[in-house]
Parts: C-alpha cells; structure tokens; sequence
C-alpha cells in the first residue's frame, strides 16, 4: 500500500491554520513556493481540488474541508505523542492545560472560574500565555494552547476548525470609590464631574458617554479608553474617578466594599467566550469544565 506523505499533509494543513501560504512558510522556516509545489503534489496523490486559489485570496474545498477534520486529528495526536515520549510524561491523564488569555480579559475573572474549577477540582496544573486574539489564535491551531478565553467569538472563516462556547455574560457598571458612587446615584440638579474611565465597547465611545451623562448627570474628561479590564479595576480603585467596565472584573471588590457600582442596564451585557479546536488535545477535559 502507499503510504501519503506527511510532511505534504503538513504542509496543506499549515496553509490552513496559519491563514496562507506565506504564513505557513513563515512557521515551517521554508520557501513559500516549497509549501506550495507541497500541497499541489498532495492534490495530485488525491487527485482533488484541495484548496481554491484567486490571486487574492485562499479557501478550502469541500474535499479540502473533510481532509483538513482528519489533519486535525492526525496532528493532535503528534503532539500527544510527544507530550508523552519525548517529554517522558508517562500518564495519559493530562496534568497540566495551557490557556491563552487575551489581554484585557479580567483576571480576578478567570481565576473564578477557570482556575478554581481545574486546580481545585482536578488538580491540573496551569499555563497561561496572553496575547491578542489573533496571535493565541495562531497558538491555538498548531496546539501549542488549548483555549483561549476571550471576549469575542471566532470569526465565522475560523469555524471549521475551531468551536466556541459562551462561559460568562456580566453588565456593565460604572464602578468607584462608595463616596463617589452615592454622589451619582443622589443625581443631583448639578453635573458631577469626575474622571471617567471607558471600557473599549462596541458601542461608539460617544454614545456610551451619552447614555451615562444623560441616565446620571455625570461628565467628565475621558483620559482613558481599554479593552483592558485589570486596568480599569486599578483606576476604578485609585479614587481618582470612577471606570466604566463589566462588573464581573470588579467583583472580589464589590464583595469587601472596597468599590460601590451602579449597573447600566440598558446597555447590552458584555460576554466572556472559551475557543477551543474541534478535534484538539485534552478535548475530553475541556468538555468536562465546558459542560
């Protein structure tokens, strides 16, 4: 029987995951026309049309598409391989998860419900990496992570190999010192001025300041505007002013009435997503605390 050739399977598979063939040249340290005669010798083999090529752009066929699923598969297991031989860890059981955290993503958050649950409860120990969505996303695809906790989903060219699942939805508060939150809550005749910290929302910036200046008589100078949640937890905290973001990155502080809050109910909920490979390594945990 012949065999395929792996390292063209590789070589398809990277196109895929990386996003293209200069991406994937880039990864595998090749030329990127090594990577491209690669995957044309592997449609040859196939005789199948894998990927469909426009002089801007890339996508997968169909055939492409039912190929890559076992890729996946194939690949995973490569690294599981390694996990347990090159790196002599003997145990099939997985003791430790590596988890991509993008940037702004509450901390105090992700120790709640993430950390707790796999330390405590299974005592699996934790890797963590940040970065942005883009780059965990890269890590994610060549298993270098297993999931990244995130506040936005995939995008839709990405759900073909990856799976989403929404963990957490928080409103979003307009949190300070509990001085300063009675002072808007009286909403008073006269505009309170503070210093407003904005969370980076989907809603236009203005708009979002509208709607708090007109619901509470408040304005203010706008120094700061993140998607950093630990940030505005840190100015909310400095008395200073009083931030704007979802009031789960404030609750530990919430709980010992170290800041007050006031919800924005009329705003949409912000909300905390897990990405995941459909066939990735240590699915079965990861469906477990998903579940």
């Amino acid at each position: 029987m012949e065999w395929i050739n792996f390292r063209h399977l590789y070589a398809f598979w990277s196109v895929c995951r990386y996003g293209g063939f200069k991406h994937a040249a880039e990864k595998l340290f090749v030329s990127q026309s090594t990577i491209s005669e690669q995957v044309s010798q592997l449609e040859e083999y196939f005789d199948e049309k894998l990927l469909e090529r426009t002089t801007r752009s890339i996508s997968v066929s169909e055939r492409g598409t039912a190929l890559l699923k076992y890729a996946d598969e194939i690949f995973s297991k490569s690294y599981e391989i390694n996990h347990i031989f090159r790196d002599k860890n003997e145990s099939l059981v997985p003791s430790q998860i590596r988890i991509g955290m993008v940037g702004g993503i509450s901390r105090n958050f992700v120790f709640g419900l993430v950390f707790q649950n796999l330390i405590q409860e299974r005592g699996t120990r934790i890797e963590v990496v940040d970065g942005s969505f883009e780059d965990l996303n890269q890590l994610l695809k060549s298993h270098e992570i297993e999931l990244i906790l995130s506040l936005e989903p995939p995008r839709k060219k990405d759900l073909l190999a990856l799976s989403y699942k929404q963990i957490e939805s928080s409103p979003l508060c307009i949190a300070g010192s509990p001085d300063l939150i009675r002072r808007i809550k009286r909403r008073r005749r006269q505009t309170l001025q503070t210093e407003l910290y904005m969370f980076r929302h989907h809603f236009e910036g203005e708009q979002l300041q509208g709607t708090i200046a007109s619901q509470f008589n408040l304005d203010g100078h706008v120094p700061v505007t993140t998607d950093d949640i630990s940030l505005l937890r840190f100015l909310a905290n400095s008395g200073r002013g009083v931030a704007v973001l979802p009031e789960i990155g404030v609750m530990e502080d919430l709980n010992s009435g170290q800041l007050s809050r006031v919800r924005l109910n009329e705003l949409p909920p912000i909300d905390f997503y897990a990405v995941f490979l459909k066939n990735g390594f240590h699915r079965e945990l990861i469906d477990e605390f998903l579940a």
